[in-house]
């Protein structure tokens, strides 16, 4: 995301599974929990327990939380690059460059971070606070 680093990101907390291509270090191949820490429409950075390594090509499955009450999550499915990983309390934290997007991913998380973020309600909430 440093490349482009003009594009607003906002502070989550949403869950994303990754599944992590490790056969070069003789590891099986698992699907991984992590948390979403921030997100633009270009990339995130990620929260957790395994080292990506870096460059190397992840598939995503985001979970947006519904703004309805009792909805399920909203999957976006992403394919990224990791970028870098650092030791961070104690975990791992990637940042990952968005490649590809399936069906309507990307719609799907420019209405969310819209909907969350920067509708007026929203806006003037975070200025009083």
């Amino acid at each position: 995301m440093d490349k482009k680093s003009d594009q607003q990101r906002y502070s989550t907390n949403w869950v994303v599974r990754f599944l992590c291509d490790c056969k070069n270090l003789n590891k099986e191949i698992n699907i991984h929990k992590g948390i979403a820490q921030e997100i633009s429409t270009h990339g995130m950075r990620i929260l957790s327990d395994h080292q990506i390594c870096d460059q190397k090509l992840i598939a995503m499955q985001l979970m947006i939380p519904s703004l309805l009450n009792n909805a399920p999550f909203k999957i976006v499915k992403i394919i990224g690059n990791s970028i870098d990983t650092i030791k961070k309390e104690g975990k791992f934290q990637t940042e990952i460059e968005f490649k590809h997007f399936e069906e309507n991913g990307m719609k799907e998380l420019e209405k969310n971070l819209f909907q969350l973020f920067k509708q007026p309600f929203f806006s003037q909430t975070a200025q009083h606070a």
